[in-house]
């Protein structure tokens, strides 16, 4: 069956009209018909970048049959075009007698000869021919396009190009241009397989030509330009950020955030509405975490670089973050715990690299990485790049009483942090938020004893059964995208990292019910499991001590520090 579709029918006419010799097949179109070139050109009318074959007697090849005999007519779509009736505008649409006038038009491009100032440069003349290479998930082709007659609409290229579906190379005298959906394709091929733009644009070059694609026009450069500003409109229009609104977005506004994590006014009452025991629900739970992956390459003309959403998804904004850097005392104490390379190592530096990694913050509850928060380490992970991290990311939470901190190094890090805000211009702190500080549970084992019943997250009250590590497994998904970025100038580095973890936490919102009834579930059996056996043991025990132990953990529950030392293991020493 497989060879059938190499072979020529025996049924040789024109499947669509009955009358002439079929000749072309379509291989995007379903079916095995053949057409007469004038069907298969109609049939492709709406359909322009499928690939045609022609059969030349032992087996079909490539045909540019509709790269010469369609034309698409860029009008004034949904509405007819006002200066010609519309059955002129069908028999434009396909000429069959125009093949010859390709030749002759071939290297022409009528925006190059009638230009005339107005605010989009070149022009071409109302109702001309242009060639104009179309970049598709199909291939890339090139096809006549036939430009509005009306006078109006001479300067409007790009209004046309978009209304169309296709996004313009370039802004003035566009030559080149990408379908909507080769666009979609390559955002989500590169967020679901880590596809760089220079293998996207080989893949599409060998569907065009697998014999031989270093014929085929090659557009990575454009590609490059084209999926940036494709990423930064699709994240504004996705965030409401449109219609010439006057007010820019906020910082992070355009990132996605956890919709079940406590927010005043968004998904929680004010605080003067909350119930006594709300407190513990609506505190927000984070964890903090450096990657040293994530570096990137000094870039050797920064002067080039443009960025096209500085501190609006989850990198902090560029000018502020650098003077805080620059002017921040340079604190950073040796450990006093077990050997952190987290902090006895952040003096470490590299001469060809201008970022060692990034910090960022998430919500430890359900994985959310925390808009405006995510920051590039100079020289490793000190305490003035995870303070600002920290503090950036706090600002999502304003009115709330506490907030708990889970932090690999939160036994060094909490010591100064309250002083650092301090001394800072550039770091804010609500004064009536208490911080919490822990270690993740996995992180705990390797501190000393004494930081165990401080610090572990078994002794807070309201954290459940939260683990702190859940960051680790968010910075295993951007690894895989360190090669690809690391070379990036600084703008793109930034907007792709944004990029990856704006569509993680996508992924998160549209898994979070089934997460969280599953999360529930488990929950409630284990309740159940291990409720009439905790009933028993308490029974078990002295009334008077059980009471006794009760009233101190009420105490280190309310006052902690060295209250939770009730929870330290206590052990006689043999003789």
């Amino acid at each position: 069956e497989l060879l059938r579709h190499e072979s020529f029918p025996s049924k040789s006419i024109c499947s669509n009209c009955q009358q002439s010799a079929g000749e072309y097949r379509c291989r995007d179109c379903f079916g095995l018909g053949l057409w007469c070139g004038a069907c298969c050109v109609s049939a492709h009318a709406h359909v322009p970048f499928h690939r045609v074959e022609m059969w030349n007697g032992k087996f079909f090849e490539r045909s540019d049959l509709l790269t010469y005999r369609l034309t698409l007519d860029l009008c004034h779509y949904p509405d007819d075009c006002p200066s010609i009736p519309p059955i002129t505008e069908a028999q434009m649409m396909f000429d069959p007698d125009s093949s010859h006038e390709a030749d002759e038009l071939l290297d022409e491009y009528p925006a190059d000869r009638h230009q005339h100032s107005g605010p989009s440069g070149s022009t071409t003349h109302p109702g001309q021919r242009s060639k104009l290479l179309i970049v598709s998930s199909t291939g890339i082709f090139t096809r006549w396009i036939r430009w509005c007659h009306c006078v109006k609409s001479s300067d409007q290229y790009v209004q046309l190009l978009l209304r169309a579906k296709l996004f313009p190379a370039s802004f003035k005298n566009p030559k080149t241009a990408f379908t909507f959906e080769v666009l979609d394709h390559f955002r989500l091929d590169a967020l679901e397989c880590n596809t760089a733009a220079m293998n996207f644009m080989s893949k599409i070059r060998r569907i065009t030509d697998e014999a031989f694609p270093s014929r085929v026009p090659d557009r990575y450069r454009e590609l490059l330009r084209v999926s940036q500003q494709w990423r930064d409109l699709h994240n504004r229009i996705r965030a409401g950020v449109v219609h010439d609104r006057p007010d820019s977005p906020v910082d992070g506004g355009l990132a996605l955030f956890c919709p079940a994590c406590p927010q005043i006014d968004i998904n929680i009452p004010p605080e003067t509405e909350w119930k006594p025991d709300d407190r513990l629900l609506y505190r927000p739970q984070l964890v903090v975490d450096g990657n040293m992956k994530l570096v990137h390459l000094i870039q050797r003309r920064p002067e080039h670089d443009v960025s096209l959403s500085d501190g609006e998804l989850f990198m902090v904004k560029w000018a502020p973050y650098a003077e805080h850097s620059a002017n921040a005392p340079q604190r950073q104490p040796k450990s006093k715990c077990s050997n952190h390379r987290a902090q006895n190592n952040g003096n470490l530096h590299w001469d060809h690299l201008d970022s060692t990694g990034k910090g960022a913050c998430a919500c430890a509850r359900h994985g959310a990485f925390v808009p405006h928060c995510v920051v590039d380490f100079q020289k490793g992970e000190r305490q003035i790049n995870m303070d600002y991290s920290i503090c950036q990311a706090l600002k999502r939470f304003p009115h709330h009483v506490q907030a708990l901190i889970v932090y690999d190094i939160c036994c060094q890090w909490s010591i100064h942090f309250r002083q650092c805000v301090s001394e800072s211009e550039f770091l804010e702190l609500y004064d009536s938020l208490e911080i919490i500080g822990a270690v993740g549970k996995w992180h705990l084992a390797a501190h000393i004893p004494e930081c165990f019943p401080k610090f572990s997250l078994n002794f807070v009250e309201g954290s459940g059964e939260v683990d702190g590590e859940i960051l680790e497994t968010l910075w295993s998904g951007l690894d895989q995208v360190v090669g690809m970025t690391q070379a990036m100038s600084i703008a793109h580095h930034q907007e792709v990292i944004d990029e990856y973890m704006n569509d993680s936490n996508w992924r998160k919102i549209i898994r979070m019910s089934n997460s969280l009834w599953a999360k529930w579930s488990r929950a409630k059996q284990g309740l159940s499991d291990t409720g009439p056996t905790f009933e028993q043991l308490s029974d078990s025990l002295d009334a008077s001590l059980v009471q006794e132990w009760t009233a101190q953990e009420r105490v280190a529950m309310e006052k902690r520090d060295e209250h939770l030392n009730i929870y330290q293991v206590r052990l006689d020493k043999c003789r």
